[in-house]
């Protein structure tokens, strides 16, 4: 409770002076102090059995958690400007036109601009946002065009996350109070509630159908996939894990839903491609093995081949090996979010709920020190590109890496049944 107040208190205070520019310094500095109070509690509650006050201690730890959004959620989105992107495809798609057919600075768009298209970014660069995603910002457009009912649409996602986790926790054995390793991130409420990322309703998918294969409802996990997969595209990437955890008729939902929710913007074609295939080629921040391997073979191309070929190896190996869905998928993303070119801070939503169930040092760390990645911003002059600075990274990184190491080592060499759980395969019968 005392660490939750304390949070609280730091979260009201860095929601006041939220800034990539003049005020990032003290900004950055409150942020790293909200992370203590959060990482005193993920200790505590790792080390704790669960125990008969195991569900009021959930009550507070997500109370606690809608107050933490609250100053975030009031204040406008400095440090992304996604959320604009956002609200100007809900509003071409109320103009009856199809959102992948044109970027904003479309002639055909230009009855549509208002005094939020300055804070679109790429305007050149048709939305890259699947169609489950298009179908959320038409809802919400519906509704209401203010960017705080589309940061507030995200948010009630993140806290459904945190109901859907104490499901899952409760499932395996373990304390539902562990849900405060996400609930309370600062990292978490920083990019969804300050900043609105969307990242929140496709994790949520993937954790409910994580949920609802524990509970043995295949179909309704493919189903949950889907949707996933269909509002961000690593959803259906980790796909393959649930194949053979499933009964083959489950995999009729997949088609289901994907026919349901794609259909109607299948007037785009190939050109519903366009903005991500934009954004593969010339999108690159923040990057840690990926700069490595660019600068072994001095090419983009050959590094995202072997970068391509390294998942696709890894995500075969452990269909082969038959790992559970839950943990393949928590070793997948952990793998996708060194290998890409690149790594948003937010892009770290889709680690952070599974610290709740593998508690990792090395990810916990960086899902604080991500947030030096925003330095590039504060240095760059106004108008100008962000640029990746190398000891910024090198701060990010390094001690994530002698972590991780560190911790598969020990992993590694703790014996035949803890190399099985570690890399979450099947016990034999």
């Amino acid at each position: 409770m005392t660490l939750g107040l304390i949070e609280l208190v730091l979260t009201i205070l860095a929601s006041r002076v939220v800034d990539r520019e003049t005020n990032y310094p003290i900004y950055l500095t409150l942020y790293f102090a909200m992370g203590l109070p959060w990482l005193l509690a993920s200790y505590y509650v790792v080390r704790q059995a669960s125990d008969s006050s195991a569900n009021r201690g959930f009550v507070l730890v997500f109370v606690l958690a809608i107050a933490m959004r609250l100053p975030f959620l009031a204040t406008e989105p400095i440090l992304s400007d996604d959320i604009f992107r956002y609200v100007w495809d809900g509003r071409v798609q109320h103009a009856g036109i199809n959102p992948y057919l044109y970027a904003p600075d479309a002639e055909e768009l230009v009855f549509l601009r208002n005094d939020l298209y300055p804070g679109i970014n790429n305007k050149d660069i048709p939305t890259i946002y699947p169609p489950a995603m298009e179908w959320v910002f038409y809802v919400a457009i519906a509704i209401s065009e203010s960017l705080l009912f589309m940061k507030a649409l995200f948010v009630l996602c993140d806290l459904a996350l945190i109901v859907v986790l104490r499901g899952i926790l409760r499932a395996l054995g373990l304390n539902p109070v562990r849900a405060v390793i996400y609930a309370w991130s600062p990292l978490v409420i920083v990019e969804v509630a300050g900043s609105g990322h969307n990242d929140a309703l496709a994790v949520l998918g993937l954790f409910a159908a994580q949920w609802a294969l524990l509970r043995h409802r295949d179909a309704l996990s493919m189903a949950f996939l889907t949707l996933s997969g269909l509002a961000k595209v690593v959803g259906y990437a980790l796909a393959p894990l649930f194949l053979r955890a499933v009964r083959p008729r489950a995999l009729v939902a997949m088609g289901l839903v994907t026919v349901a929710l794609a259909l109607p913007y299948a007037s785009a074609g190939s050109l519903a491609f366009r903005g991500l295939t934009q954004y593969g080629l010339r999108w690159r921040s923040n990057d840690s093995l990926f700069h490595i391997l660019f600068a072994l073979t001095g090419s983009l191309d050959t590094a995202k081949m072997i970068v391509a070929a390294t998942l696709v190896t890894m995500v075969l190996v452990l269909v082969f090996l038959n790992a559970r869905p839950l943990r393949s998928s928590y070793l997948t993303v952990g793998a996708i979010l060194l290998l890409t070119t690149t790594v948003h801070p937010w892009y770290l939503l889709w680690v952070a709920p599974f610290l709740a169930i593998y508690t990792s040092p090395a990810w916990l760390y960086l899902c604080l020190s991500i947030g030096l990645s925003y330095h590039s911003a504060y240095l760059a002059m106004p108008g100008e590109a962000w640029e990746d600075v190398v000891w910024v990274k090198v701060l990010e990184y390094t001690p994530f890496f002698v972590l991780a190491i560190s911790s598969a080592i020990r992993e590694l060499g703790a014996g035949t049944r803890a190399r099985r759980a570690f890399l979450g395969l099947h016990s034999p019968p």
